[in-house]
């Protein structure tokens, strides 16, 4: 714990293992290592790896916000002067003056993953309540004014993938899918999505890669499974008619034949089988 930290409060410089003055790209660097080791898609799920996983996660979206982090770290009790910290271009910590550090908080860009903040949240949520009553195009009109602000948000990404899909816009939904899978890599869900969004599309290809995404990060993905035989299936009735024809050539022939000049000898010898049968011994 932090000196200075109240009591039963989490240490989340320890927690993604960094230093209090570490940048920005410090951060996402720590958290994305331990998010490729520990995730729960990865670490084997559980009670105790997806609590752990939470608060990895929390760790991250507290200092890598600039306002949230000056607050922590006022709440630790860390001396916060009027210059504060982010990440220059080689990841070391950078001075800014107040008016640079103002602007920087206030920029919701800060950080590769967007952080989940209450404003995107309260949108999805209505996002999804209209995509529920069958108003996809105003829950899609909403979320990409969020998407201004917040491009590379995995949750308004997948959002905006429910919203397109509605829409029936099944490569639009795959463009927004495939932002999510860039930023959390390691979500296996996301590669799972990506590929149903290119079946819907009948992009079968795609989908093959996408699932087997999903199976290298979740080898117990079930549904991924199950997509992928679907997707043989459809693979193989998706071969060119001359191959198919090649393979009925190949195919042996004459078996109808051969069957049809068994049964007469089946039905001969029944007839020979009945009377023989009717001769009572004396």
């Amino acid at each position: 714990m932090n000196p200075g930290a109240q009591p039963g409060q989490e240490d989340y410089y320890r927690i993604l293992g960094i230093s209090r003055d570490a940048g920005q790209e410090d951060v996402e660097r720590a958290y994305f290592d331990l998010a490729r080791r520990l995730h729960p898609d990865v670490a084997g799920g559980g009670p105790e790896a997806t609590a752990r996983f939470m608060l990895i996660n929390e760790a991250y979206q507290t200092l890598i916000s600039p306002l949230l982090r000056r607050e922590y770290d006022k709440n630790l009790g860390i001396p916060v002067s009027e210059q504060t910290f982010h990440s220059g271009p080689t990841g070391t910590a950078v001075k800014t003056g107040p008016a640079t550090a103002a602007r920087k908080q206030d920029d919701p860009r800060a950080g590769a993953a967007q952080r989940l903040d209450d404003a995107v949240k309260k949108a999805i949520r209505i996002a999804d309540r209209l995509c529920e009553q069958g108003n996809f195009w105003q829950a899609n009109d909403m979320l990409m004014r969020m998407l201004v602000r917040y491009p590379r948000q995995p949750a308004l990404r997948r959002a905006l993938a429910r919203a397109s899909t509605g829409m029936m816009r099944h490569r639009e939904a795959a463009d927004h899918l495939k932002v999510a899978c860039e930023v959390e890599y390691f979500n296996a869900g996301n590669h799972l999505l990506l590929g149903e969004a290119y079946m819907k599309g009948k992009q079968w290809q795609k989908a093959r890669d996408a699932l087997r995404d999903a199976l290298s990060w979740n080898e117990d993905e079930q549904k991924a499974k199950a997509d992928l035989a679907l997707i043989q299936k459809e693979l193989e009735k998706s071969e060119p008619a001359i191959k198919r024809l090649l393979k009925k050539l190949s195919a042996p022939m004459g078996g109808g034949k051969a069957s049809a000049g068994r049964n007469p000898a089946g039905k001969a010898a029944a007839g020979r089988k009945g009377p023989a049968g009717d001769g009572k011994r004396r």
